[in-house]
This record gives C-alpha cells, structure tokens and sequence, in this order.
C-alpha cells in the first residue's frame, strides 16, 4: 500500500503542467490509449452534458508469468491483469477534474502449478512431489466489480484534440478464494492440501481492493 500511494504521488508530480491548464466545454467523441495496473488499453468516451458529464467504456489486458511463493510453496504462476470499464465522468468544477464511477468487468486472475519434482510442505507434512504430482492453484474473484476514482483531464474538450490524462482510484473485487487441487489422490494428502487451502486464504483474504493507476493519451475527434 505504501508503494501505492508513493505511486500516487510520482503521478501528481508528473502531471502538475497538465493540471494547470483549465479546459473549456467540449462535446463530441474521444477515444484513449492508456497503460496502468490493468495492463495496456484503449477508451471511448461520450460527452453527455458537455464540460460536465462523460460516459465511457473500453478495455485493457495485460499477462506475464512468474514465481510466487505462497504460505511456504513456491508456484509456477501465469497472471493475468484486464478490466473491462463501464464508467461516468463527472467534471464537478467544469475543467480538468473528473471524480468518475461504474463497472469493470473484472478480467483479473492467479492460476499456477507447482513442479513436477521436488520436495514440499504441505499441511505440515513433506511429501515428494513426483510421488504424488503437483498442486494447482488458481485464485477466484468477483467478476463485476463497482470502481471508483479521481482523473485529471477532459478528453472532450472544446479546443485542441490531444490530451494527456490520468486516472488514479480503485476496484472492490471481493474476498479472493484460492482452490488447491493435487494431480494425484494418495492417502492423507486431500487431507492436507485442504488445510493448506485454508493457509492461503487466511493469507489473501484481505486482498479485497485493486488499486487502479493509469496514464493515457486521447484523441478528440
């Protein structure tokens, strides 16, 4: 979280200049290209009430694979970041301040295996994982989460057509669950696997909130 909010402040700092302009009315269209904690994407925008009132929709996605090491085992994981933003911007003093709110469709999501060899704790218990298999893991969260979040600039402007914006808030996608699921059923293990299940979602549980930093380009038209 401190990493965050350092985040948060490195954006503020970068983006003084464009804050300073105060922008008039616009109505129209504008569409976005935008890179952040969702991955890599692309807005389009409606104005509604102009200067006062957008609406949006869009998408970004973004994957990579790594490591993680969970209550003590280490995984082989793929994680996948995306969202898929229903949302309105609303521009309280009419200029380059936005408070906007809505949907995403939450794309977002851990899955990951141990090796196929090795030596691992599980429920207390040591077990060689080429006796037994490996362990998948994979992570569920809500699929539609409510966001919220502050943005600075209108992308529906009444002059000039490109402009820089960011958008700094965040999405409530729940309680995470994590399922465990050996390869192989062998005596105790089910037993065990169970209750380092329950390690791990003792350890993610309050992972409820995913922080939303994006900076973008957009393009009135």
């Amino acid at each position: 979280m401190k990493r965050f909010w350092a985040a948060v402040f490195a954006v503020l700092v970068l983006c003084t200049p464009a804050i300073a302009q105060n922008e008039t009315e616009g109505e129209g269209w504008a569409i976005d290209v935008r890179a952040g904690s969702l991955g890599l994407g692309a807005d389009l925008s409606r104005s509604i009430v102009p200067g006062l009132l957008n609406v949006r929709a869009g998408a970004s996605f973004f994957a990579y694979s790594t490591d993680l090491d969970i209550s003590g085992i280490t995984y082989e994981s793929r994680l996948k970041l995306g969202g898929v933003p229903i949302a309105a911007d609303v521009f309280p003093f009419r200029n380059w301040f936005r408070i906007g709110g809505g949907i995403i469709i939450n794309l977002n999501e851990v899955s990951g295996n141990t090796p196929s060899t090795g030596i691992v704790t599980i429920g207390g218990n040591q077990y060689n994982l080429a006796d037994t298999g490996r362990l998948d893991v994979k992570t569920k969260l809500n699929r539609v989460a409510p966001y919220f979040g502050i943005g600075f600039n209108n992308p529906i402007r009444k002059s000039g057509r490109l402009g820089f914006f960011t958008d700094i808030g965040f999405m409530y996608h729940g309680t995470p669950t994590a399922t465990l699921t050996p390869s192989i059923s062998v005596p105790q293990l089910q037993a065990d696997v169970d209750e380092e299940m329950q390690e791990v979602n003792n350890e993610i549980e309050d992972y409820r909130f995913f922080p939303i930093v994006q900076l973008g380009i957009s393009y009135r038209f």
